[in-house]
C-alpha cells in the first residue's frame, strides 16, 4: 500500500524503517524505501487485502490525480467481513460512488470477476488497464490492432472504431470484453474505452472472437468521467 495514517495524516512513507498501524486491520506497517521503485508501506504479518499487488510509478501517477481522501479506501462486506482496498473511490457514501481499479499486471478472469462482484456492490466501477510500452508483446499487439479508420460508428456523440486483435492469442481482449464493469486501456498518453457487451450490441454486435470496439479519450475526459463531471460511457 502506498499510503497509511501516521498520526492524523494519511501519507506515503518518508524514511526507511518508519512504522505505523494499519487502520483497516490493526497490523504493524513498516516503511519500505526501494532504490529503484516507489516507497510504500508493508504489513509485517501479510497484507490484510489479499488482492494487494506490487505498485510502481504508474499507480502512483494516477492516484496522485485524485484527492488523498479518495486514494486507497478500504471497503468491507457487512455480511462476510471481507475487506479490500479500492485504488480510488470517488463520491463515497453517495449515489455516484465510483471505484477505479488500476490494473498494471496480468489478472485471471476468476479474480477479475471476484473484484467486480465485490466493488460493484453499491458502486459504479471502472477498470484502467495498463498497456505496457510497445517493446512488450502486449504493447506491440495492441498497437498493431489499433484501426480508427476502417469501421467507425457514432454512438451517443462518441466515435467508436471496430477493429480486430492482431496478436497470436485473443485471450487478452476477450477477457476484458466479458467484464461487467467499464474498461479503459491506458497506452502511453492515450486512453481508450472498450465497448462492453451492452454497448457492443448497439454498435452492431455481438462481435466475433477477436473483434472489439474502442473510443479514444483524452486523460481529462477520462478523469471527468470518473468524477461524474462528464460521460465517457454510453448507456
Amino acid at each position: 500500500m502506498l499510503y497509511a495514517w501516521v498520526g492524523d495524516q494519511k501519507r506515503a512513507p518518508l524514511a526507511k524503517g518508519e512504522r505505523t498501524t494499519c487502520r483497516d486491520c490493526g497490523g504493524l506497517l513498516t516503511a519500505v524505501m526501494p532504490v529503484e521503485n516507489t516507497p510504500h508501506w508493508r504489513h509485517k504479518a501479510g497484507d490484510c487485502d489479499p488482492w494487494s499487488e506490487p505498485e510502481g510509478p504508474w499507480h502512483l501517477g494516477w492516484k496522485e490525480l485524485f484527492d488523498m481522501s479518495c486514494r486507497e479506501i478500504a471497503l468491507r462486506d457487512p455480511m462476510t467481513g471481507e475487506l479490500h482496498r479500492a485504488d480510488v473511490l470517488v463520491g463515497s457514501g453517495t449515489s455516484r460512488a465510483t471505484v477505479l481499479e488500476l490494473q498494471h499486471s496480468s489478472i485471471s478472469e476468476d479474480e477479475r470477476n471476484a473484484r467486480e462482484a465485490f466493488y460493484r456492490q453499491g458502486h459504479r466501477m471502472f477498470w484502467l488497464v495498463h498497456i505496457h510500452s510497445e517493446s512488450s508483446f502486449l504493447g506491440t499487439y495492441f498497437s498493431m490492432s489499433l484501426d480508427f479508420g476502417s469501421r467507425v460508428v457514432n454512438l451517443d456523440g462518441k466515435e467508436f472504431a471496430v477493429m480486430r486483435w492482431m496478436g497470436p492469442s485473443k485471450q487478452f481482449i476477450e477477457k476484458w470484453k466479458r467484464a461487467n464493469a467499464h474498461v479503459f486501456f491506458n497506452a502511453g498518453p492515450y486512453i481508450f474505452y472498450l465497448a462492453g457487451q451492452g454497448v457492443a450490441s448497439r454498435l452492431g454486435g455481438p462481435f466475433r472472437r477477436g473483434e472489439f470496439a474502442l473510443c479514444a479519450l483524452s486523460r481529462d475526459e477520462f478523469l471527468r468521467a470518473v468524477r461524474w463531471e462528464d460521460s465517457a460511457t454510453p448507456q
